[in-house]
């Protein structure tokens, strides 16, 4: 399974730019981007104003519809 995968699993949220996958941080999201061995930036989101990921290169669906 894939970062974005196990975090649709785990009932995460997820959002992006292009390729990169961003998701909230929290425990499951924390050990996820752990677990998968992923470099993840943290920013503040405009939007809600909490912390969330940015791992580069991640987001599934942008590779699936560049195949």
């Amino acid at each position: 399974m894939s970062l974005y995968t196990d975090l649709i699993e785990a009932g995460q949220p997820v959002s992006n730019w292009q390729s990169d996958l961003y998701t909230p941080v929290n425990e499951v999201t924390r050990a996820l981007v752990k677990k998968h061995g992923h470099k993840a930036e943290v920013f503040t989101s405009q939007i809600d104003g909490k912390p969330w990921f940015d791992v580069p290169f991640q987001f599934d669906p942008y590779w699936e519809k560049r195949q």
